[in-house]
């Protein structure tokens, strides 16, 4: 998970008002009211926090948005506006009211985990339609304000069929190589690495012929006729790219077990704090732990972040504050251009490591690989 769109809330720290809200409208009798009951007892627990009066307007307008249809919102503010809001598809695990120095986002993070771009293809010998969904720029400000990601759509159709057969295999390898050609294209425009195709089984085959190696590598079928954008296609696109992001996070967790043999990873809160501050780490684990307390020291830059005061005083940090730990880790992976990756559910239940290849659950729940040797010291 690329936290770098998040940067720009770090551009200062300080009374920073976090906010996770149950807003669902629709399966609640009596929800407007309810809403601002829940919304009321928020604000007074803010403000007795110390939150500023302006900055408490300003998250009322997003979570009393009578428009806002989002079963849950997560809003944070400061200085009297909101810098940055999630509409969530369901309900927080927890309702937070929160006035720190850091916005408290590992919340929202780990429960509206992040769309993976993908392409979606539908293919047979009289036509075909590709579409590509997500992108770059601000698909990640569109997911989170819960408006849909960009569907970009193109149409290959009127592909012709000739009686005698040998005609019709070279047209149909024509098409198929066509099609393949509009694929990679919509695949390189939005950053993709996955493609999901439906349609006629000879088809399938010829147009993945024509892909790219990765693409074709990591392409998933549907044994159906659906169109490219049609609700069966999404579903069986969100169960394929559900299960390859699966496979990626345990890929890359057993990896993290080869390179902390090697001395090139870390575990332990000190020492992935270390790594963060040092701008040494490249992929963060973190087990979701909503019922985290764990605190950490931090300073105004990005990677001021350490488990005591006198780590950053050391550094030169004056007057570092304390705050929690995960707002200070979300911190530093945005700033340091790291990967935040959540740890396989299952490992983080039972601890079991003869399921991952040996590779046990990291101590205190959090662990990352280097950018470059040597282990460095805390």
């Amino acid at each position: 998970m690329d936290l770098g769109f998040l940067r720009r809330l770090f551009d200062e720290s300080g009374d920073y008002v976090s906010v996770y809200l149950d807003t669902d409208k629709v399966h609640e009798r009596n929800s407007s009211e309810a809403l601002e009951i829940r919304w009321h007892d928020a604000r007074r627990e803010l403000a007795a926090q110390g939150a500023r009066q302006a900055t408490l307007d300003a998250v009322a307008e997003v979570v009393l948005d009578p428009d806002e249809v989002s079963p849950g919102r997560a809003v944070f503010a400061r200085d009297g506006a909101v810098v940055f809001s999630g509409a969530m598809d369901a309900p927080p695990r927890r309702e937070i009211a929160r006035y720190a120095p850091l916005p408290h986002l590992m919340p929202l993070l780990a429960q509206h985990r992040p769309p993976i771009p993908h392409v979606r293809v539908f293919a047979n010998r009289t036509g075909g339609e590709v579409v590509a969904v997500g992108g770059s720029g601000d698909a990640w400000r569109d997911w989170m304000a819960g408006r849909q990601w960009p569907v970009h759509k193109v149409k290959v159709g009127g592909w012709s069929q000739d009686k005698f057969q040998r005609r019709a295999e070279e047209t149909w390898e024509q098409n198929a190589r066509q099609l393949a050609g509009e694929v990679i294209a919509a695949a390189d425009q939005i950053g993709a690495r996955h493609v999901i195709i439906s349609g006629d089984v000879r088809t399938r085959t010829m147009l993945l012929e024509h892909l790219s190696v990765p693409l074709r590598e990591s392409a998933a079928l549907v044994d159906r006729e659906v169109t490219a954008d049609s609700p069966t296609m999404a579903e069986a696109a969100d169960q394929a790219l559900s299960d390859w992001a699966d496979r990626d996070r345990r890929q890359r967790f057993e990896d993290w077990g080869t390179y902390l043999a090697h001395d090139q990873a870390v575990q332990s809160l000190p020492l992935t704090l270390t790594a963060l501050r040092n701008r040494q780490a490249a992929h963060v684990f973190v087990a979701d732990n909503p019922h985290s307390v764990a605190t950490a020291w931090i300073g105004p830059g990005g990677a001021d972040v350490a488990v005591t005061r006198a780590e950053l005083e050391s550094r030169g940090v004056t007057n570092p504050v304390e705050d929690r730990a995960d707002a200070g880790i979300v911190r530093a992976i945005a700033c340091t251009d790291a990967e935040l990756h959540f740890l396989p559910d299952d490992l983080v239940v039972t601890g079991d490591a003869d399921a991952f290849g040996g590779v046990a659950r990291p101590r205190d729940g959090i662990g990352g690989t280097l950018r470059f040797p040597p282990l460095i010291s805390v």
